[in-house]
């Protein structure tokens, strides 16, 4: 198995895993594991950190 082969291999599969966590951490009903899904990405994504949540929802961030 060549060096190639392998990274394309992986990359698929961490590019695979962050999606399934990113629509979780959209779409999931239960709040504990859409927050549970945040915090594995923030761990996951370099440069990301999961920030404080506002009650109503809104956006937290120098644009809002």
């Amino acid at each position: 198995m060549t060096i190639g082969l392998l990274s394309t291999i992986v990359a698929v599969f961490y590019g695979g895993t962050i999606s399934i966590l990113a629509l979780t951490a959209t779409f999931a009903r239960r709040r504990s594991l859409r927050r549970e899904a945040r915090s594995t990405l923030a761990v996951l994504v370099p440069g990301r950190t999961v920030g404080p949540q506002q009650a109503d929802g809104a956006a937290v961030g120098p644009g809002s």
